[in-house]
C-alpha cells in the first residue's frame, strides 16, 4: 500500500480527512454544510469545438481550494497505484494524468489501417454520488471508511454528479473509469487492436484487413455506416456508461483519420484548418490589434491565441529535428506573433534588459522606490507594476533569436524596424532597451550612431530609435556603469557558503565563486527590504522620461465634437 493511500485510509472521520487533506476540520465543515450552493458554484458556458456550447459548473474559491487538495492527493495516489501496475494498464487512459496528453493518445494509434472513435455519453454527469461512495467504500485498493467516503462524495459531487469544472472530477472519474479500460482493453488485445481513451473519447485502432466485429461492425447494405459492437456496448454499459452513438466513426487510410483532434495518418500532425484559422486570426490581430473568436465571434484575447500558436508548435515541433525547413510558414507566422506580443501589442511599457538578473533588480528597485517613483506601482495590488518586462525563454530564443546578452539586443536593434513592419496598427506602449554603459556596449552605440546619424556616447539618459523603441543606458557613475554599479558597493562585496561574487562570468570553479543569478536570487530580492537602491534613482528617471517621450508623440483621436440637439 502506497503511504499517501495509507494515510488517507487511515482517517476514519471529517477532521481526519481534513488533517490528511491539510485543511482546518471547521473550514471543510463550513464550506460543506454551511455555505449554500450560490456560495459554491457559479456556471457558464464555453463554446465546443464542433460548435454549440458546453455547460461548466466551476467551484468559488473556498471549495475550489478543497477540491484542488483532495485532486492533488487522489492523483499522486492514482500515480503510486499505477507504478504498480504493468505499462500496458497504465497507458489506457490519457487524459488529465501527468505525462499523458491528447499527444501521447494520438501516438497510439499512429499510421493504422482502421482508427474508429466512439464517445461516452454525459461522462461526468453519469458519475453521480452514489457512484463516488461506493467506489471508495468498496474499491479494494481503497476501501475506505463509509464516513470518510460520504465525505469525499459531497465534496466533488453537485447535483447529485461530478460537475464539468470542478479539479476533483477528472482524476475521480479516471479512476471509476479504470475497470472500463481494462475491460475494452482486453476485447482490443484479443482483436489485435490498439485501445485508449482521453476523457470521454474512446480510441480503438488496428492494421488488420478486417476491423473485428465485436468493436465496431458496418449495417448491413451498408459500406460506410459503422456502429459499435456487441461486445463494445456491453462492457460500457456494464461499467455504468452510455455511448453516444451518434458521435461513432470509422476513418480507413485511404482518408484522413485523427483522434482527439490530431491527425494520425503518418505523424501526429494538427488539422489543417486549424492551422488556418489560427493564421487568419494572427492576420487580424496584426492589422488590426485584436481578432475574434471562431466559435461565437467575441473578441479573443492575445493570450488565448498565443495557446493555439503554442500548441501547433509543440506538435509540429517535436515530430522532427528539421521541422523549421518542414514549417518554414508557421515557424514565420509563430515569430511574427511572439514579435507582437513582446514589443507591439502591449498594455504597459515593456522593458527588455540584458539578462534576467537585470528584471529581478529593476523590480526590486521599483518596490522599494514606489513612495519617490509612484507612477511605477498600479493601484491595483495583484497588477503590482504598471511596467512590464520581456522575459528570455526557449521560444523567444528559438523564434526571436534572442535568448540575452549585449549582441542579441544590438541584432533586435537592426531587425526591429523589419519586425514592426507587420503590424499596421499604431502601438500605444513604448519599448525600454535597458544596457550597460560600459565597453560591452560599444558595438550597440555605435549602431545605435549609425542609426540616428549622430553620436552616441551613452550620455543621454535615453535614445528614440524608432517608432515605440527606446535605449535606456545605465547612468555613468564613472567612465563606465553596468546594472550592477547602481548597488551599493559593500552588496557587492557580500559572500554565499563563503564563495564571492563573479561579475563576469568567467569564474569556472563555483565553489569560489556565485553567479549574477546567485546574486539577485540569494542577495537582493530576498534583502531587497533593507537595501538602499539610491543608485537606480536615475535610471528610472530615465525609464519615466522615456515613457513620457513616447506618450507625447502618440497622435491622439480628436474629441468627439458635441452637436446641440435641434
Amino acid at each position: 500500500m502506497t503511504n499517501k493511500l495509507s494515510q488517507l485510509k487511515g482517517a476514519k472521520t471529517l477532521p481526519q480527512l481534513a488533517r490528511v487533506l491539510g485543511i482546518q476540520p471547521h473550514a471543510l465543515s463550513y464550506v460543506l454544510y454551511w455555505l449554500t450552493d450560490d456560495q459554491k458554484y457559479e456556471s457558464f458556458t464555453i463554446p465546443k469545438r464542433g460548435g454549440g456550447r458546453r455547460s461548466i459548473t466551476a467551484p468559488k474559491t473556498h471549495l475550489k481550494m478543497i477540491q484542488t487538495k483532495l485532486a492533488k492527493r487522489l492523483l499522486d495516489i492514482h500515480v503510486e497505484l499505477e507504478d504498480g501496475r504493468s505499462k500496458k494498464q497504465c497507458r489506457l487512459s490519457h487524459g488529465f494524468k501527468r505525462g499523458y496528453s491528447i499527444i501521447t493518445n494520438a501516438a497510439a494509434h499512429r499510421n493504422k489501417r482502421y482508427v474508429f472513435n466512439a464517445d461516452l455519453k454525459d461522462f461526468f454527469p453519469s458519475i453521480n454520488f452514489g457512484r463516488v461512495l461506493g467506489f471508495f467504500t468498496k474499491d479494494r485498493n481503497f476501501a475506505l471508511e463509509p464516513t470518510v467516503a460520504t465525505v469525499i462524495a459531497q465534496i466533488a459531487c453537485h447535483n447529485n454528479q461530478l460537475p464539468q469544472g470542478s479539479p476533483c472530477s477528472p482524476v475521480i472519474s479516471n479512476l471509476i473509469a479504470h475497470v472500463l479500460d481494462i475491460h475494452l482493453n482486453r476485447i482490443a488485445t484479443d482483436a489485435n487492436c490498439t485501445y485508449t481513451r482521453y476523457v470521454d473519447d474512446l480510441t480503438f485502432s488496428t492494421n488488420e484487413q478486417e476491423f473485428p466485429s465485436s468493436i465496431a461492425r458496418l449495417v448491413s447494405d451498408s459500406t460506410s455506416i459503422w456502429v459499435p459492437g456487441d461486445s463494445l456496448v456491453r462492457y460500457v454499459y456494464r461499467s455504468g456508461f452510455k455511448l453516444n452513438h451518434d458521435k461513432t466513426r470509422m476513418q480507413r487510410r485511404n482518408s484522413r483519420q485523427d483522434t482527439t483532434g490530431l491527425i494520425v495518418n503518418k505523424k501526429v500532425n494538427v488539422r489543417n484548418e486549424y492551422y488556418k484559422i489560427a493564421r487568419a486570426k494572427c492576420h487580424h490581430l496584426f492589422q488590426h490589434g485584436y481578432c475574434y473568436s471562431e466559435h461565437d465571434h467575441e473578441a479573443l484575447s492575445d493570450a488565448a491565441l498565443e495557446g493555439a500558436m503554442s500548441f501547433i508548435y509543440h506538435i509540429r515541433g517535436l515530430r522532427t529535428a528539421d521541422w523549421k525547413l518542414e514549417q518554414k510558414s508557421f515557424y514565420q507566422l509563430y515569430r511574427q506573433f511572439l514579435d507582437y506580443r513582446a514589443f507591439y501589442g502591449l498594455a504597459r511599457p515593456r522593458i527588455i534588459c540584458e539578462g534576467k538578473t537585470d528584471n529581478i533588480y529593476l523590480r526590486c528597485a521599483m518596490g522599494a522606490l514606489s513612495a519617490k517613483f509612484p507612477q511605477f506601482i498600479h493601484p491595483d495590488p495583484k497588477v503590482g507594476l504598471n511596467f512590464d518586462f520581456f522575459y528570455y525563454t526557449d521560444a523567444s530564443a528559438t523564434f526571436q533569436d534572442l535568448s540575452g546578452g549585449t549582441g542579441e539586443l544590438n541584432k533586435l536593434l537592426g531587425s526591429y524596424r523589419g519586425r514592426a513592419s507587420s503590424f499596421k496598427h499604431g502601438s500605444t506602449q513604448p519599448v525600454l532597451m535597458v544596457v550597460d554603459n560600459d565597453s560591452g556596449s560599444n558595438g550597440l552605440f555605435k549602431h545605435l550612431a549609425a542609426i540616428l546619424g549622430k553620436p552616441v556616447g551613452g550620455m543621454d539618459p535615453f535614445y528614440h530609435v524608432f517608432d515605440n523603441l527606446y535605449v535606456v543606458p545605465i547612468p555613468k557613475t564613472g567612465t563606465a556603469a553596468a546594472i550592477e554599479d547602481l548597488f551599493e558597493p559593500h552588496l557587492l562585496t557580500k559572500t554565499i557558503s563563503g564563495r564571492a561574487f563573479d561579475r563576469t562570468g568567467k569564474k569556472k570553479d563555483l565553489s569560489k565563486w556565485y553567479t549574477k543569478v546567485d546574486f539577485a536570487t540569494q542577495i537582493v530580492k530576498p534583502e531587497r527590504a533593507g537595501i538602499e537602491f539610491k543608485g537606480f534613482e536615475p535610471l528610472l528617471q530615465a525609464l519615466l522620461d522615456a515613457q513620457k517621450d513616447f506618450d507625447s508623440k502618440l497622435v491622439h483621436p480628436a474629441a468627439p465634437v458635441a452637436i446641440a440637439a435641434e
